[in-house]
């Protein structure tokens, strides 16, 4: 629950702004039986936080509350675009101008700002705000559970996704790992497991192509529930553990990490590698735990900084790529406050990095005559040069949790 100042606060607007949204309609918060303060649910948060996204890709708060109910309209979307692109000509036609005079007076134009993609900084920052506010609208206006968080996460573009997705699931399976990881690395962090020969069932969250899935069933005798929404990557699976006559202990399973189909305590220890920003890091700790056992495992690795300034192009990178990403003692304080006991914390050796960059290189260069002009294999070259620029900038926070017992 949320007040008046917890919501300002976070949505950086007055006071009497917030109040206006409620006179106008736009939300209906609680009132504090004891005191009459207004109470705000995380649903009018989310409602909030699309508001205001919205208000910056220019619409009006009319347009904004009709976009959020689902009654949009090409008329009213072709107004408003009529209105954007006539504002548009009249601020390239004083930038045109300004850059006349500053050549008149100076002797030489300013240099031109880098060409970026604004939608994709506008998903980015909505992202930020909300990853279950930019969810819940995108799904709103159509989009499946996992097209949407493909959106959300990988493309950032509502236009041209399945051209997008096509041209990354070519890249990426075709990769040995889809994210900076390592057999050892696996084994490492399993080992630091009190008791871990006692342990039944794992769950896989995110498994890919399975590697880490094949190392696990390695070093335990425990069935392996490996799940992922895109079935080629299973299907890789499939075939591996199948090579490896492991098809009785390790499951592989199509579903959504947002919505798994499990009961509470079902499992001995969850591992994911990598992906829990999909959720967004503290909602997938929060969200996991009830699968666990009492005293069960959560093993989780994520995107940190490891400089508290980092440089400016791959502070841009990131804050497209994953707006949430936080320090390693940031992230241990967020598992603590989800009920959990930090065990281990460590970061993934740079070797880890390395290889998988090296993989991905290797993957771009053979599709280069079918990919080369295309978004993805862009990005992805942009994401490798700076990683071995800035690598050291930047890493994944290997987590061993512990859920906590209630006392």
């Amino acid at each position: 629950m949320y007040h008046v100042s917890d919501i300002t606060r976070r949505l950086g607007i007055a006071r009497s702004t917030l109040l206006y949204y409620q006179r106008i309609g736009l939300v209906s918060p609680a009132r504090d039986e004891q005191n009459g303060y207004r109470i705000y649910s995380e649903s009018d948060l989310e409602r909030l936080v699309t508001i205001r996204c919205l208000q910056r890709a220019g619409f009006s708060l009319t347009q904004c509350q009709r976009c959020i109910e689902g009654k949009m309209d090409t008329a009213m979307l072709r107004e408003q675009l009529l209105v954007i692109e006539r504002e548009i000509l009249h601020l390239k036609t004083a930038e045109r101008m300004l850059r006349a005079l500053c050549q008149r007076t100076e002797g030489k134009a300013p240099p031109q700002t880098p060409e970026t993609d604004p939608l994709r900084h506008w998903h980015a920052a909505f992202e930020k705000q909300s990853a279950q506010a930019h969810l819940k609208w995108l799904q709103a206006l159509g989009f499946s559970e996992k097209t949407a968080t493909q959106i959300r996460c990988v493309s950032r573009n509502m236009e041209n996704h399945e051209v997008y997705m096509e041209d990354f699931c070519k890249v990426f399976e075709t990769m040995k790992r889809q994210g900076p990881g390592s057999r050892q690395a696996t084994l490492s962090a399993f080992r630091k497991i009190e008791n871990s020969a006692a342990i039944r069932n794992i769950l896989e969250i995110g498994c890919g192509k399975g590697e880490t899935a094949l190392t696990l069933a390695e070093v335990s005798e425990a069935h392996i529930t490996a799940v992922d929404n895109h079935g080629p990557f299973l299907h890789a699976l499939t075939t591996k553990f199948t090579e490896k006559n492991l098809s009785r202990r390790i499951q592989p399973l199509v579903a959504s990490m947002l919505s798994l189909p499990f009961e509470n305590r079902s499992f001995d220890l969850i591992w994911c590698e990598g992906a829990a920003y999909i959720m967004g890091f503290e909602k997938a700790l929060a969200t996991w735990k009830k699968f666990l056992i009492p005293n069960g495992h959560l093993f989780v690795s994520d995107a940190v900084w490891l400089t508290s300034s980092p440089s400016a192009p791959c502070k841009e990178l990131w804050d497209v790529e994953y707006p949430d990403m936080r320090s390693l003692e940031e992230r241990c304080r967020q598992a603590e406050k989800a009920g959990y006991l930090v065990v281990d914390a460590a970061l993934l050796p740079r070797q880890d990095w390395q290889d998988f960059y090296d993989d991905m290189e290797k993957n771009l260069l053979d599709l280069e005559d079918s990919l080369g002009e295309s978004p993805v294999f862009q990005d992805l070259k942009k994401e490798i040069a700076m990683n071995r620029q800035y690598g050291n900038e930047y890493g994944y926070a290997c987590l061993l949790l512990q859920k906590k017992v209630p006392v």
